[in-house]
């Protein structure tokens, strides 16, 4: 695949806006970053953020795992967040829940004037987008749904709870260095560490897994915003598809035809079987993974992640209706 153009992260307004706790916002905006093909677009891709991606990373992640076909020919939107202005601490007490997020994402299509997505993706929170987004667009809109869960669950929301307090108490920067720390203990596996590190503990001399956490910590603290972390974080403890829709049975019943859950199995934030619980209930397509990796397999195991989406995509294409596939 040759390179991708460099992305430029713009702001869009969507005008009028309420959010799902009421308050209304007349001039909400969304930031994201968007690539079109250099011929005419056949239609769009949108690539859900993960709790710390950004269009930057999730387009590399999209290079390497997306089919060739969709990068030649469909545009692909990058969201990445509400504006500040948006949702800031002068705006709102609150930040926005992940069916915020996703409604936004769907306006944000329709004032680029975009054409409604044939596929969306994403892992983890990125893949409770997905579902969020799925069900808000359009029939034409096929989601695929990795690593993720239709509601929040309770082991996930605790270890939610302590990365919250490690900011809290730490701030900014030895605050979110010891909240990614925490997180990287849930995004892998028992056997990875064991395999990697087994008991060597040793700080200054060579590999340790005190100073792989130290290392991720560092990385993040450098490359993103504590304050969006936060937001994200309690976005994840939002998610439940079936609010206001009787239930999440009821809630995906109707769009299974279109949804695909991808569970991992060795996950240990969010497991293969409750993935595919959701998935088999409401009749929605299901593939598993195996990874040593564990949670971050999605982002790791590139050939699987890759064969993945490649059937998800030839699915949600030959779904298309007549009149846009000879677009």
């Amino acid at each position: 695949m040759s390179s991708s153009p460099l992305l430029e992260l713009r702001t869009q307004s969507i005008g009028r806006f309420e959010f799902e706790d009421g308050m209304v916002v007349d001039d909400a905006a969304f930031t994201f970053a968007v690539t079109s093909p250099a011929s005419s677009s056949d239609g769009l891709v949108i690539v859900c953020p993960s709790l710390t991606g950004t269009p930057i990373t999730l387009q590399q992640w999209w290079r390497d795992v997306g089919p060739g076909d969709a990068q030649r020919r469909y545009a692909t939107l990058y969201p990445h967040a509400f504006s500040p202005s948006s949702v800031g601490s002068r705006s709102r007490s609150t930040p926005p829940s992940i069916r915020d997020l996703a409604r936004g994402i769907v306006a944000l299509v329709r004032a680029l004037a975009l054409p409604q997505a044939t596929l969306v993706t994403g892992g983890s929170l990125g893949g409770m987008l997905a579902l969020e987004v799925g069900l808000e667009s359009g029939p034409s809109t096929h989601a695929l749904v990795i690593a993720a869960p239709a509601v929040q669950t309770a082991w996930s929301a605790g270890w939610n709870r302590i990365q919250l307090q490690a900011i809290e108490m730490g701030g900014a920067v030895a605050g979110l260095a010891l909240a990614r720390a925490v997180g990287m203990m849930t995004y892998r596996s028992e056997a990875e560490f064991e395999t990697r590190f087994g008991h060597d503990v040793r700080v200054d001399d060579g590999p340790s897994m005190i100073s792989y956490l130290d290392h991720h910590g560092r990385r993040l603290v450098e490359r993103f915003d504590a304050l969006e972390y936060e937001r994200r974080v309690r976005a994840m403890d939002t998610q439940d598809v079936g609010r206001g829709r009787g239930g999440w049975r009821a809630a995906l019943r109707p769009h299974a035809d279109r949804l695909t859950a991808v569970g991992i199995e060795g996950d240990t934030l969010y497991s293969a079987d409750i993935v595919e619980q959701w998935a088999r209930a409401v009749g929605a397509g299901y593939a598993a993974m195996t990874s040593i990796h564990g949670h971050d397999a999605f982002l790791l195991e590139r050939d699987q992640m890759r064969a993945v989406i490649e059937a998800a995509f030839a699915r949600a294409v030959s779904a298309q209706p007549a009149a846009l596939l000879d677009h």
